[in-house]
């Protein structure tokens, strides 16, 4: 009987030893998926998807729900718009500041959070205000070449917009035009 219940214990150690596995290594992040267009791309965020009907001129990127879908009902998301400008010696500030005056027949309670210059052809403006019946944030960058300007929208609720902007900014830093 001591035998067989030893050679139990042997039978059970050694199952129980064979059932251990390593973690696979994650020190080596999965690389982004990328939208890639002709005239620009950008890294898309880990678990987001593109809107159907996505153009060179038109694309969305659309987010997952933070909640269950009956109380979130606003669907964060980055947007993508290409338009021709007036003429080839139109530039981003000219653009930007178009922008910052246009924007309030359109926002509600429109209000500029920053803006600033990061590159010769590229600006950037963070603005809140009411659309839609929802209090949002935006944060667009304005990419000026080849007379065309490619305007990067990151958009959002005003109450996540905190929390959002650090995870979304490097892929909003990621776009980069051809």
């Amino acid at each position: 009987m001591k035998q067989i219940l030893f050679a139990l214990f042997l039978l059970i150690g050694h199952i129980s030893i064979a059932q251990v596995q390593v973690a696979p290594d994650t020190s080596k992040a999965p690389k982004p998926m990328v939208l890639d267009k002709k005239t620009y791309k950008m890294d898309i965020p880990k678990g987001w998807r593109i809107q159907d009907n996505c153009q060179e001129n038109l694309c969305s990127l659309l987010s997952p729900t933070d909640t269950l879908s009956y109380i979130d009902r606003f669907v964060d998301n980055i947007n993508i718009t290409v338009d021709k400008l007036p003429s080839a010696n139109y530039t981003v500030d000219k653009y930007a500041q178009f922008s910052v005056t246009y924007l309030p027949g359109v926002v509600k309670n429109f209000k500029v959070v920053e803006k600033k210059k990061l590159k010769p052809n590229v600006y950037m403006v963070t603005y809140k205000g009411e659309k839609s019946g929802y209090a949002q944030t935006w944060r667009q960058y304005y990419h000026v070449k080849n007379a065309k300007v490619f305007i990067v929208t990151f958009a959002c609720e005003t109450e996540k917009y905190a929390y959002y902007k650090d995870i979304v900014e490097p892929y909003l830093n990621s776009f980069k035009l051809k």
